[in-house]
């Protein structure tokens, strides 16, 4: 080999060292130029820390009102249900249908004829003060259906229950006082309607605060058939339902039970509203003591749209974001 090849040789070994501190050169001035352009992103609040993303992840607690409707269109009875999944539990508020909407005092039955469930959703907000999430209302056979997915309920009567009606001996009511009756579907809804209670339509909102509130602990004790049924129960409560409830909005529901069910407890808790029956039991006007005890009782006040808000969760992620606001000041100077 000639001296000049060995020369070009070595010429063109010598040069590859060069060109990777070149390389590498760019490389480190490229991670440089991308670090700060990140940093004058987060300095102008262009690009969210995730210190700022957890700050507004919150659980949330949702309200629900269920109404039952008649054959006939009318509207029966409603049970507003609240589920917090923060401590695990369901509040059961059981809901006459005699209501009186203090904003015009109609009953909920009367709007609920004239506006369906979204005017009684509004009228419930109204005279509540509490935020409705979501509303469905079931058919007799809907209602049944889903108690009977459970075995129904147990029910120890306070007094004699007694009741011959016009149809068949299917839909009579036979109970003793004491007596440990096991109720259908069927025998629940007839008992929430039926005058066979001492204090009237009282006793029938008292009569299905307990009910939901035994079948919703039964639920939470079979917990396996509840996880096999929630799509089923969705499918029930929103066929041929006035509701407002989508898809996603039962993804996120379900997604809290589920949660809720592997805590193994009873979660749910009846409230009974308290207030003034009219003549022949044809108006409830519910007390402002009630209304008082409700908002306490799931820790929410209501904001000047109407809407409930609960000031703890607001709290808490208000302090998370401050802190997170600190650090990032802290970090730019």
């Amino acid at each position: 080999m000639s001296s000049a090849a060995k020369k070009r040789k070595k010429k063109r070994r010598s040069q590859a060292p060069v060109a990777l501190v070149y390389v590498i050169t760019v490389l480190i001035f490229m991670a440089l130029i991308s670090m700060l352009a990140v940093y004058l992103l987060k300095s102008f609040g262009l690009l969210k820390n995730n210190e700022d993303e957890d700050a507004v992840v919150t659980v949330q607690t949702f309200n629900d009102l269920f109404s039952r409707v008649n054959s006939k269109g009318v509207l029966s009875d409603m049970v507003l249900i609240r589920v917090d999944p923060t401590d695990n539990s369901i509040l059961v508020v059981p809901i006459s249908a005699m209501t009186v909407n203090k904003s015009n005092n109609l009953t909920m039955r009367d709007i609920y004829s004239n506006a369906g469930m979204a005017g009684v959703k509004t009228a419930f907000e109204g005279t509540f003060g509490l935020k409705v999430d979501n509303y469905a209302s079931l058919s007799n056979d809907a209602f049944e259906r889903v108690c009977d997915i459970y075995g129904g309920v147990t029910y120890k009567a306070p007094e004699e229950l007694y009741y011959l009606s016009k149809d068949n001996d299917e839909n009579d009511i036979s109970i003793q006082k004491g007596e440990l009756a096991s109720l259908s579907g069927r025998q629940i809804r007839l008992l929430t309607q039926y005058p066979v209670f001492s204090n009237g339509k009282q006793g029938n909102n008292e009569f299905l605060g307990e009910a939901m509130e035994s079948l919703i602990n039964s639920m939470f004790q079979q917990s396996y058939i509840t996880q096999d049924n929630l799509d089923n129960i969705y499918n029930i409560i929103t066929t041929n339902s006035d509701t407002d409830m989508n898809l996603e909005d039962f993804k996120l529901q379900k997604s809290y039970i589920k949660e809720m069910l592997s805590s193994s407890k009873t979660p749910a808790e009846k409230l009974i509203p308290r207030g003034t029956w009219g003549e022949k039991d044809a108006t409830f006007v519910v007390s402002d003591d009630f209304i008082t005890e409700l908002k306490e009782k799931i820790a929410e006040t209501t904001a000047e749209d109407g809407s409930a808000v609960d000031p703890e969760a607001n709290i808490q992620a208000q302090a998370k974001a401050e802190e997170a606001e600190a650090e990032q000041k802290a970090a730019n100077q």
